[in-house]
């Protein structure tokens, strides 16, 4: 009851948006201090629903609950082709960003606004799709959930901190660019100087209700 009373007074008193947009995700993995940072990078895809409720003067504060859908694949081969392996890593997340947000009316319909705050980051799922072949004869595909206790080396839950600029047009279409950074190690073995950090680049458009 409570929840759902909460939720009439959010739609209530601020503005409804629900939109979609592109990530780029880096994994930057560094096994100790003095050792060289290593960098996979994945690509995909967010979708769902924000909430822009006004504080003071121009200033609101933008909640709102995420889906994520990242994925990335490389593979290598020897002998010329005759033996060849790749490897396929896909991740699917709910995020809910916390951000503030501070802009002006430069024209009539058009506001240029910047935005800042953190993002808590939650794991639904992570697999790697492992396949090795030999001559083109594909072998049975090996499956691993990088959440799961024997892999034991890979965190669910993030928080970022970043921010970026939009655009509002006539208060129907919000356009937006921004960079987050991960605050937390996500590497949860036992390695003591093992760092594993997610930054991600995302860019999107909604719609306001």
């Amino acid at each position: 009851m409570m929840a759902a009373a909460l939720l009439v007074a959010v739609t209530t008193f601020a503005q409804v948006q629900i939109g979609a947009g592109y990530v780029n995700s880096s994994d930057r993995t560094r096994a100790s201090k003095d050792a060289d940072v290593s960098t996979v990078t994945s690509n995909g895809i967010y979708a769902g629903l924000g909430f822009t409720m006004p504080l003071a003067g121009d200033l609101a504060f933008t909640p709102g609950v995420y889906y994520m859908y990242l994925t990335n694949q490389h593979g290598t081969s020897a002998l010329g082709g005759i033996i060849s392996a790749s490897g396929k890593l896909q991740e699917h997340y709910v995020n809910v960003p916390l951000y503030f947000n501070y802009g002006s009316e430069l024209a009539p319909g058009f506001r240029l606004f910047f935005f800042g705050g953190p993002t808590v980051s939650a794991g639904i799922s992570s697999k790697t799709t492992l396949k090795a072949g030999i001559s083109g004869i594909g072998q049975a595909n090996t499956v691993i959930d990088n959440y799961s206790k024997d892999v034991n080396n890979y965190g669910r839950f993030d928080v970022m901190l970043g921010g970026g600029m939009g655009f509002d047009f006539a208060n129907r279409l919000r356009l937006t660019v921004g960079y987050d950074f991960g605050m937390l190690n996500r590497y949860t073995a036992n390695a003591t100087s093992y760092q594993h950090h997610r930054n991600q680049l995302h860019a999107g458009l909604a719609f306001l209700f």
